[in-house]
């Protein structure tokens, strides 16, 4: 929906963008501009249209499109019909990844985020798309909220532009694709530098290059590969990500 105005959506003017830095952006009227941290997403999802139109419409991000596409595509070469699945969309956000999955067929979705602010704008802004959505921490959620999770036996997860530093660790994901039974499904993007055969001494200390070597080598068949770029980044660089589709043994 990029380009299509949100319902209540404010006069957001001409975005400008911190300097030299994704520190923050400057947005709204010329009798009114306010600015909000770059990655504060609670006040980017306090405005209608706000994220979208800093995301998507000035930085091209397509991870959400291009991920649930890939999902939706091992659907098709495993014989699995959409409206049979049951996804928690990991690090949902205001909704985009949901909107994706429902216009594929996706028969039922939970929302997962940390954020509290994003649970408001998902239903505000797009009000039906989750089944439910569940604000907290998968790593420290409560049992009976955890199990309340794994009741609904879900079929994949999907995590869109919610892994790395400064997301969610890898013991969220961890956590998250513990609730898939064999041959459940997840899809996700990861900043190249978390892979296994990088060499970035920063990304190697955060935990995911140890997980997702263990999860591609011995807990996962992957299904689909795919290197793109995520965004462009404020001073025209590439913002690269790796998508993966896996099935878990």
């Amino acid at each position: 929906m990029s380009g299509e105005p949100l319902p209540g959506q404010a006069d957001l003017g001409v975005l400008v963008f911190s300097p030299g830095a994704e520190d923050w952006v400057e947005f709204g009227p010329p009798h009114a501009r306010k600015r909000v941290g770059f990655h504060d997403y609670a006040a980017l999802y306090a405005v209608p249209g706000l994220y979208e139109r800093v995301f998507q419409d000035e930085l091209g991000m397509c991870t959400a499109q291009r991920v649930v596409g890939l999902y939706a595509e091992a659907l098709a070469r495993l014989s699995r019909q959409p409206a049979n699945e049951r996804v928690i969309d990991l690090g949902a956000g205001n909704g985009l990844g949901g909107e994706e999955l429902r216009r594929v067929g996706i028969g039922r979705v939970i929302g997962v985020d940390v954020e509290p602010v994003a649970r408001k704008a998902a239903l505000r802004d797009r009000p039906g798309v989750y089944d439910d959505y569940i604000v907290g921490d998968l790593a420290s959620l409560p049992v009976e909220e955890l199990a309340s999770i794994a009741a609904m036996e879900p079929t994949a997860v999907l995590a869109l532009s919610a892994l790395g530093p400064g997301h969610a660790p890898p013991e969220v994901l961890d956590r998250a694709l513990g609730l898939l039974a064999t041959g459940g499904v997840f899809a996700f993007a990861v900043m190249p530098t978390l892979l296994p055969d990088r060499e970035e001494p920063a990304e190697q200390r955060t935990g995911y290059p140890e997980q997702l070597c263990d999860l591609f080598n011995r807990r996962a068949d992957i299904l689909a590969r795919d290197e793109y770029v995520h965004r462009r980044q404020t001073d025209g660089s590439n913002h690269l990500a790796v998508a993966f589709v896996g099935r878990m043994r």
